[in-house]
């Protein structure tokens, strides 16, 4: 179980994965809370303005934001490919939306599309380097006598 390398400090090399997951949970967590947000003040399902496809993607953030968090520190791999496949899927969905409506109204209404865009790129250019880490710290500790 990867909990007990991330958690124990002796692993010095996993120092840096661990500022980059703590900066993954503090984004993908602000993602969550904004969802839950947005379900109180509209409901379930309360992304009216935009088509249903993107409506049930937005709710199911609700719950794959959180769930990267959880996959980072059981299985790491799993939850660095969660983080990818949401931030690519939700720049390019927010990002269309915003282009469609400032198609339609000229006006750009989406404020945190930047702060969005800014965090999947250090996702984007941080996984490399933690899935490195990770596995070699799994494979040197496989190498290692049990007992």
């Amino acid at each position: 179980m990867f909990r007990k390398y991330l958690f124990h400090l002796r692993y010095k090399e996993l120092h840096p994965v661990r500022v980059i997951f703590t900066i993954y949970t503090i984004g993908f967590l602000y993602g969550t809370k904004n969802h839950i947000q947005d379900i109180i003040r509209d409901g379930l399902g309360g992304y009216l303005y935009v088509p249903l496809p993107v409506n049930i993607y937005w709710t199911s953030l609700t719950v794959l934001d959180p769930l990267v968090v959880i996959l980072l520190i059981y299985f790491p791999f799993w939850g660095m490919s969660l983080a990818i496949f949401i931030m690519a899927s939700d720049i390019t969905v927010n990002s269309a939306v915003t282009l469609y409506y400032f198609l339609q109204t000229g006006m750009f209404a989406n404020g945190r599309l930047g702060l969005q865009i800014a965090f999947g790129l250090f996702v984007f250019l941080t996984v490399p380097f933690a899935w490195k880490r990770i596995a070699r710290v799994q494979r040197e500790e496989a190498k290692l006598p049990s007992g």
